[in-house]
């Protein structure tokens, strides 16, 4: 009975906040400031994990169903439960799979824009814009070669953007958001494949540890390497075959640890080490066996999403998906200071994951 009034109220803010709001422009205060009556209804001041209390007393069901916001990045203990609208998204629309995986995504969007006249330039890197009465002239690539357009689009973590490109002429809202940025946390990301098929695997498995609140501590607030590790697995094989040899299995462990904010990680060091403890832990709770079956393996720290995604400090998701850090207090899709930049992306409203990435993109279109 308490579950389906959870569900009731996960609708309701799912009604209002994805299906009305997500797609909608905040770059004006105006805009925020109508919403406020809805936010104060839905208690939008308190985190998933308060709102999952209210209805469930049992913690193992609360753990399960308050850790969705670590799936964009936030702290289940302080994400706004506005957030709690991914319950009801994923119970009325299903959770799907791209055939071939995301990359496979990307290949059909790449033929889209093709077919439409998009020319895409890849593997170059925007080092430097050069402004003009307030907007983008042009921009310079890391091989030296200069572009010009009348409007600009950028899908680089806001954050590096206004610190490391853009970092003159802010005004004090972008001030404000640079100085007190409160990153998502950071991620281990172990892919390997083995020579043995794990068939009792689902698609998508969570395991948890022992700890739940101090384990979102250390990570988000001591910016400790935890031991007691909980764990997100990915068995692409139990849906698409094809991504490993016939008789074999493919599989990414996600876990959540902290940003490169931490002082006392040293992922050049520790790496090794802890991909091991990962092995281990799966080994023990879900995988008998497993380490010697492993054919193959290798693995992204917060030092890969820094080095080759400009991540700043090396944060999985850009922004935490904190209150004071969405809709109207995120960084705008229509920058606050230069007239003909636009900007979209897990930094930018309406926030990160696949839907929210794309749903900037349509928070764009309704701009342009």
């Amino acid at each position: 009975q308490n579950y389906l009034k959870l569900l009731e109220k996960s609708k309701n803010i799912y009604d209002l906040a994805f299906c009305k709001l997500a797609h909608q422009p905040f770059h004006k205060l105006s805009t925020m400031i109508k919403q406020i009556p809805f936010l104060l209804k839905f208690r939008s001041y308190e985190s998933v994990y308060k709102f999952t209390s209210r209805y469930l007393g049992n913690e193992k069901l609360r753990r399960a169903f308050s850790i969705q916001p670590l799936l964009v990045g936030g702290n289940p203990f302080d994400t706004t439960c506005i957030y709690s609208l991914i319950h009801y998204l994923e119970r009325a629309h299903g959770v799907y799979f791209a055939m071939g995986g995301t990359g496979n995504l990307v290949k059909a969007l790449s033929k889209l824009m093709v077919e439409i006249g998009v020319k895409i330039t890849l593997n170059t890197t925007i080092e430097k814009f050069i402004l003009k009465n307030k907007k983008v002239n042009s921009i310079i690539d890391h091989a030296g070669k200069v572009r010009k357009a009348d409007i600009f689009i950028s899908n680089l973590d806001p954050l590096h953007l206004y610190k490391k490109i853009i970092y003159k002429n802010n005004n004090f809202s972008l001030k404000y958001k640079k100085k007190y940025a409160r990153h998502s946390m950071g991620l281990f990301v172990l892919f390997f494949g083995t020579k043995k098929k794990f068939n009792k695997i689902k698609h998508h498995t969570i395991i948890f540890g022992k700890e739940y609140f101090e384990l979102l501590e250390k990570i988000f607030r001591k910016y400790e390497l935890p031991k007691d590790i909980s764990i997100y697995l990915h068995r692409p094989t139990a849906t698409d075959a094809s991504f490993a040899p016939k008789g074999c299995d493919s599989f990414y462990a996600l876990v959540p640890v902290p940003n490169l904010i931490s002082k006392s990680i040293c992922w050049q060091k520790e790496a090794n080490e802890f991909k091991n403890h990962v092995l281990k832990v799966l080994e023990k709770r879900l995988m008998p066996g497993l380490q010697k079956e492993i054919v193959q393996d290798f693995y992204m720290t917060p030092l890969d999403f820094k080095e080759n995604y400009l991540s700043d400090k090396g944060a999985g998701f850009s922004l935490a998906p904190f209150f004071t850090q969405s809709a109207w207090f995120r960084f705008h899709n229509k920058s606050e200071v230069l007239k003909n930049l636009f900007l979209v992306g897990a930094g930018t409203h309406p926030g990160a994951g696949l839907p929210g990435v794309l749903s900037s993109a349509r928070v764009l279109e309704s701009l342009l």
